[in-house]
């Protein structure tokens, strides 16, 4: 068939060649087709340009003609990845609870109930001791009854085994049925070894409660009760229904009990009488309940806090994933961690979004189930296919505006870090600030605070809150400190200090209240002027803000010029005073100060004001006590806030104003509230029960009392607790505010005023105006990324094991006595510490509860370098206070991690020419690197006298630099060639750089603080909810948590739930691409079940599809089957014809002789 194609093809070519316009015809065709093939792909690469021109042009349009692509774009592809959790799935509660168990049982915390004589009592619903002995672990499957009485005699009794297992129990047991409890007696009191192995025995119980966590349903036992139990066991089985008297065996009654046992062998019997219980016996209506063998007698009741209702879904993934779709619709992709559940409103075939199982990213599998948030957290970067940056997100997490990736990262400023709240102190009393600043705090000194961060080691420590460390006093200098013993880092800390509560430190630039600030000198500050004088002399003031802040709003931000001459500078906005402290002993100098204010409820207009301060402290003047004549500044609001304490137990006539009630919120009213009810208690006590504080102040007679650093919140023995301000009983210290700092480089010509104290209007930002005691009262509830049950009873659990395993526990007897927070705060202060170690002491905040942008590789840096911490911190079930907080360790540790300056690296940076040899001008640049200017000629000769020297010693292949074809002429004759290699071998060149250029931070980064998130903990009280949800309205911003603490066995949990879900859809009331329709839910609810179901589906496909190809083979063998036949037939004629006709000269030949033969 192929030749008879090539023939024909051939002679049609033949016919055309030999056509008298033949070739003519061939030479255009072809000439015809170049040209369509040439404009076809001209046209294709003229589209292909417009199309991309947009996209790839401008960024090669430079004037070095190289694309900056990857720089001038934001860090593309994104993907964000959530944590989720179905609280109320079965099986996860199921998990749950077994994981409470075995920490109880490590624990020891018994649930067993006893009588007085210490028997053990089965509290549950009509419980009664059965002859039934369970064997733990399961027996092997293949042994019998006689089997087991051969190996152990005292089985010899039994009459009946069977398998045990419940949901619940790790292990499967094996139960073994008695005739007789004097049999079982002796079982129990018996050592039992089977195939090598010890087996514990139990005794079993029955009972009408199916709840009952290990237990199990005995298929042919019904307990019945509430008839009259004067009936013996015949009499109540005479009493039955006839069909019901048909299938039972026998009845035992216990009447001390009120129970009896009906023993029904077939399994319709049994079914049926469950089923009708609608009938009497003797006028009483019977009770009748399948028995549940139970062997542990463990209450758990209790277990109210592992609930479905408790843990209950509200739909925030829902809502969370609308505002993606709404406001950061860039995201490329979502990944949903959960524990291989599916929320059942998820269009799992969306290409854009995919569920992990933890299965999927944990590197070590033996550390599963788990069901603590940082283990989880700290393996989501492993996600297969997951952006090199991505953004992580809780559910209770969503975007309230326009997002985009410049909110968390940017080339030119780093990571973008939101902070709201300090890390919790390490010890009461003692706030980060103490830490390792020079001087040994008494509150600082303990383990906790690693020995004030190493000011109370050695010999050298200087004292600063401790006991009356000798009668040196403590030391002065005029430049660092302002009053003996109140250094300058110690003003505007927070902290009222008794040293620096003087004059001459402005009473701690406001830490100690404005009670005593008629001492100083007060200027007011106007809208219209701009430059202020300070007398001469003078070295502490404070300018009045009132007029200011009626003209400009709040203050949002303040910033100074740097100044040698300033000791601190302070801004409080409650009392509306800007206070500073000149240092002594300087000429005329001006001090420019920049203030930003807006007016309240109003984000984007903004006012600002500049202004100058004039000081001159080049002479000493005595102090003056400037009377202002102000109301609140009269002999009347002296409160018993004084340095020397007195005797504090005389002054009894305050002024104690009823503050209002606030329960449903921590807040600096509330807390004033719990102050004010303690002075009362005080103040009613006998007065023969109060202490004199000047007595506690009196060192021995051989010591001199060295002024001591008190935390100013009620907890020192030196502090004072109350100053009054307007007439109120306030409490002016001892509140951490929320610090508006933003920080800038050290070099740059302003700085952020960095003690700017805030005055907190909603309930929910009050969490930083407590002090460290109370802080753990509000801490659980804050925890980002927990889990449900992480807030409560496996938090309190957790703490129980920390603390059994450690044997040893915290006493709490003063002050500065530890008061333990929960897991969350205690695993804060963890890895505060072990920062604190590995970079350095820095007072760190907390990073904002709101999406975090995550680089992987940074992640993996950081895993890397905290292997050990990390891998303890995945090996937990629940939270624990070891853990490696997610947030706050990322962060922290870009932020804390340097680099070393290299060699390379400096003479890259010095080697302008890109020569790999330094010129005689590139040589003065590096001097100017590593020496002080100006430089001399001496400096310049040791420099090339040590490329000289290194020249000699080292080896030339050492020093020879390939690729160099110019080589470089000095100044200085003998010279050599100072190569790349020369310098970064050189001993000496290597030594100077090390010395003069310490590690650098290896990844930028900008603070930013929580003012484009919105928390709200939302709790049961409904006018609270909607009060809360309604300001979430009225200030939108582009972070919104909202946290569920509901108590979702309250009768007004449903009302807020239904609130909380109309908010949701006022906000986001379009579906996202990643939802079902509201009709539509997922027939699977957890991903083991979803994969079986798609491996039988592909198997079910390729089994069709196979059966299918083989219907259409066949019916198309049917229908043309002639058709075949024949076209056989003609190829078979086909290949017999060439073998006829391969010779005709034979084949007449052959004829001719037949034809002779013939004739």
């Amino acid at each position: 068939m192929e030749g008879n194609l090539r023939k024909i093809i051939q002679k049609r070519v033949y016919d055309v060649i030999s056509h008298k316009y033949g070739v003519l015809i061939i030479i255009c065709g072809v000439v015809a087709v170049t040209v369509s093939c040439i404009h076809f792909g001209e046209a294709m690469v003229e589209w292909s340009t417009e199309k991309y021109a947009a996209v790839f042009n401008s960024f090669s349009d430079n004037i070095v003609g190289r694309s900056f692509r990857e720089r001038l774009c934001l860090p593309v592809p994104i993907d964000v990845v959530y944590t989720w959790v179905n609280g109320s799935d079965p099986e996860m509660l199921i998990q749950l609870k077994r994981v409470k168990m075995e920490m109880e049982e490590e624990l020891n915390t018994s649930r067993i109930h006893r009588n007085s004589n210490g028997e053990t009592v089965c509290v549950f619903s009509n419980c009664l001791v059965t002859n039934i002995v369970l064997v733990d672990p399961m027996l092997p499957g293949n042994m019998t009854l006689s089997d087991l009485a051969t190996h152990m005699p005292v089985f010899s009794d039994a009459k009946k085994i069977f398998k045990v297992a419940t949901p619940y129990s790790i292990t499967n047991m094996t139960a073994v049925a008695f005739s007789n409890e004097t049999y079982v007696e002796a079982v129990l009191n018996s050592t039992v070894w089977i195939a090598g192995m010890k087996r514990t025995l139990r005794r079993g119980y029955i009972t009408s409660d199916w709840t009952i966590q290990n237990s199990m349903m005995l298929p042919d036992l019904i307990l019945m009760s509430g008839f009259p139990y004067n009936l013996t066991g015949d009499e109540l089985k005479a009493k039955l229904p006839e069909k019901h008297r048909k299938g039972i065996e026998a009845v035992q009654v216990f009447s001390e009990k009120g129970v009896a046992v009906v023993l029904v062998p077939n399994r319709e019997d049994f079914l049926y009488i469950l089923d009708h219980t609608n009938f009497t016996i003797d006028g009483k209506e019977p009770t009748l309940n399948a028995a549940n063998l139970v062997w542990d007698l463990r209450d758990f009741s209790r277990d109210e806090d592992i609930s479905a209702s408790r843990f209950e879904d509200n739909d925030e993934l829902r809502y969370s994933l609308r505002s993606i779709e709404k406001n950061a619709p860039w995201v490329r992709h979502i990944y949903i961690v959960t524990n291989g559940q599916i929320p059942n409103w998820l269009n799992l075939e969306n290409p854009r979004v995919t569920i992990v199982t933890h299965e999927e990213i944990f590197v070590n599998k033996s550390h599963l189930p788990t069901f603590s948030s940082p283990a989880i957290e700290g393996h989501i970067h492993q996600i297969p296919g997951l952006s090199d940056k991505f953004i992580y997100m809780n559910d209770d997490v969503m975007f309230g505006r326009e997002v985009w990736p410049d909110d968390f990262f940017s080339y030119s400023t780093g990571q973008k870090v939101y902070l709201t709240w300090p890390v919790p102190n390490c010890q009461e009393g003692c706030p980060s600030t103490w830490i390792r600043d020079g001087y040994c705090d008494k509150a600082c000194n303990n383990s906790e605070c690693e020995w004030d961060g190493g000011d109370c080691n050695g010999t050298s420590a200087q004292h600063g809150a401790g006991p009356w460390h000798g009668v040196g006093g403590w030391r002065s200098d005029q430049a660092g400190y302002c009053n003996p013993g109140c250094a300058n880092n110690w003003m505007s800390d927070r902290y009222c200090d008794t040293s620096c509560n003087v004059r001459q430190c402005g009473f701690d630039a406001g830490d100690c209240g404005v009670t005593n600030f008629n001492q100083l000198y007060q200027i007011e500050l106007f809208e219209n002027q701009t430059s202020y004088t300070l007398p001469k002399g003078e070295t502490v003031g404070f300018f009045n803000l009132t007029n200011f802040m009626t003209t400009f709003g709040a203050i949002d931000s303040a910033e100074q010029e740097e100044n040698k001459v300033i000791r601190a500078v302070a801004i409080a906005k409650k009392f509306k005073v800007m206070t500073f402290v000149i240092h002594s002993g300087n000429n005329e100098t001006k001090i420019y100060f920049h203030l930003n204010g807006k007016e309240e409820n109003v984000t984007k207009l903004k006012k600002h004001m500049n202004f100058t301060l004039t000081v001159d402290t080049s002479v000493k003047l005595e102090p003056i006590d400037y009377s202002h004549g102000k109301a609140d500044n009269d002999s009347k609001s002296t409160a018993i806030n004084k340095t020397s304490a007195g005797n504090i137990t005389e002054a009894y006539d305050l002024n104690i104003v009823k503050l209002e009630d606030i329960s449903s919120e921590i807040t600096d009213l509330g807390y004033q509230q719990s102050l004010q009810l303690l002075w009362i208690k005080f103040l009613n006590s006998p007065k023969e029960d109060h202490v004199n504080a000047s007595s506690l102040l009196k060192p021995p007679a051989s010591y001199r009392l060295s002024p001591s650093r008190v935390a100013k919140d009620g907890k020192g023995k030196t502090g004072h607790l109350f100053q009054r301000v307007g007439g109120v009983l306030n409490n002016t210290g001892g509140f951490r505010r929320n610090q508006n700092i933003t920080n800038s480089n050290s070099n740059a010509s302003h700085r952020h005023l960095l003690a700017i104290n805030e005055e907190y209007d909603s309930f929910d930002d009050g969490v930083n105006d407590l002090p460290n005691s109370m802080f753990h009262m509000n801490m659980r509830n804050r925890e980002p990324g927990a889990f449900p049950w992480e807030k409560g009873m496996f938090s309190e659990l957790q703490k129980k094991k920390e603390t059994f395993d450690q044997q040893e526990s915290y006493v709490v007897g003063s002050h500065q006595g530890r008061h333990l927070l929960d897991t969350f705060g205690d695993s804060l202060r963890h890895v505060n510490r072990l920062y604190n170690k590995a970079f350095g002491y820095h007072a760190r905040k907390v990073p904002a509860h709101m999406p975090h942008m995550i680089d992987k590789n940074i992640m993996a840096e950081m895993l890397e370098r905290f292997p050990e911490e990390w891998a303890a911190t995945s090996s937990h079930k629940v939270r624990s206070s070891t853990d490696m907080q997610y947030a706050f360790s990322y962060f922290y540790y870009m932020m804390g991690v340097r680099e070393e300056v290299t060699v390379e690296m400096f003479f890259d940076e010095i080697d302008t020419d890109r020569s790999s040899i330094l010129s005689d001008r590139e040589i003065r640049t590096l001097a100017t690197r590593l020496f002080d200017l100006p430089l001399d000629l001496q400096t310049l000769t040791k420099i090339e006298h040590v490329f000289i020297n290194c020249s000699r010693h080292l080896p030339e292949e050492l020093i020879h630099q390939p690729g160099v074809l110019e080589q470089e002429v000095y100044y200085e004759k003998d010279m050599p060639q100072v190569t790349r290699n020369l310098f970064i071998h050189c001993d000496q060149t290597v030594q100077i750089v090390r010395s003069n250029f310490k590690a650098q931070q290896k990844y930028k980064y900008t603070e930013l603080d929580d003012a484009e998130v919105t928390f709200k903990m939302i709790k049961t009280n409904i006018s609270s909810v909607v009060g809360q949800l309604d300001d979430v309205r009225k200030h939108p911003k582009k972070f919104i948590c909202l946290n569920d603490n509901i108590d979702h066995g309250h009768e007004q949990a449903k009302t807020v739930k239904a609130i909380l879900q109309d908010f949701y859809e006022s906000l986001f009331p379009r579906p996202s691409q990643f939802e079902l329709p509201r009709d539509y839910r997922n027939r699977f609810l957890h991903v083991n079940e979803l994969r079986e179901w798609r491996k039988y589906r592909d198997w079910l496909k390729f089994w069709t599809q196979v059966a299918l190809t083989m219907l259409v083979l066949f019916t198309i063998a049917s229908f043309f089957a002639d058709k075949i036949e024949a076209a056989q037939r003609r190829l078979g004629r086909r290949q017999i014809s060439p073998a006829s006709n391969s010779d005709p000269s034979e084949s007449s030949s052959t004829s001719h002789k037949m034809s002779l033969e013939t004739v």
